[in-house]
């Protein structure tokens, strides 16, 4: 069995798994609404997250199976601010451009700004009963802190208007055919499968995830030009460290790789 040690926010509950597994639990079941004083503490959670040397991969769930969240909390939204508005996105970067592999586990509902964040995670599982949707049309507004943006470029405009114009919901075989989770897994099984990745992204270097994710993120809205050369220049960066010697030395002596980070 792992080992867990927690610490319980206003609204999220943190677990570390094993020393080096940080879950983050939207913790307001049955619907986990997502709160402005959440969303305030959410960005100070994952600041200690990214300077905490320990952690090596970082997980989002929501408590219960009902919801990973169903959004904010509609008594808010007309005390809403733009600098509101502006701290939710500024949450939502933050977790997009951690430098740690970051995952989504998905249950039930997932709505409004929980497609945000969830969508800002590298790697996305959910369960059968996940139902993925931006409604805010329905509230005569637009998604404002990424959510639309993601639902464009993952999608496409053609098949983006469809669901932000009529506020639909996706089930997760759908979501899986679309590309927006990358699993669709059991319920009982969810947590092992979030681990099993965990444990893989965690016997690749360190340095090396930190480089693929920020190439990622620069050369997806880069001219194929640019593109090309921003991974010319992480491979060249990368070539220099022990990482990459060490790499090249377990592969011919045929044995695991130790990666320092270094």
């Amino acid at each position: 069995m792992p080992s867990v040690s927690a610490r319980e926010f206003d609204g999220w509950r943190v677990e570390i798994i094993n020393g080096n597994i940080a879950k983050v639990i939207i913790n307001k079941p049955p619907l986990n609404l997502i709160t402005l004083k959440m969303r305030k503490e959410l960005g100070r959670i994952i600041s200690e997250l990214e300077n905490d040397e320990n952690i090596k991969v970082v997980m989002f769930e929501g408590s219960g199976n009902k919801a990973f969240s169903a959004g904010a909390d509609v008594n808010e939204f007309l005390d809403l601010t733009p600098n509101d508005l502006i701290d939710w996105g500024k949450t939502v970067e933050a977790v997009e451009s951690m430098s740690k592999p970051t995952m989504a586990l998905l249950k039930g509902y997932v709505l409004g700004v929980a497609v945000d964040l969830a969508l800002s995670c590298d790697i996305i599982l959910a369960t059968p009963n996940t139902e993925i949707g931006l409604p805010e049309i329905k509230f005569s507004t637009v998604p404002a802190n990424g959510g639309l943006t993601k639902f464009v470029r993952s999608l496409g405009p053609i098949r983006a208007r469809y669901y932000l114009l009529l506020g639909k919901r996706i089930n997760a075989e759908e979501a899986l055919r679309l590309g927006l989770v990358h699993e669709v897994v059991p319920e009982d099984k969810i947590e092992d499968r979030a681990l099993e990745i965990a444990n893989e992204l965690m016997s690749y270097s360190p340095i090396a995830l930190k480089a693929m994710k920020y190439a990622i993120n620069l050369v997806m809205n880069a001219p194929l030009d640019v593109a090309y050369d921003i991974e010319r220049k992480t491979f060249a960066l990368l070539r220099y460290t022990q990482d990459f010697k060490e790499g090249i030395l377990a592969f011919k002596e045929k044995r695991k790789p130790n990666f320092l980070g270094k």
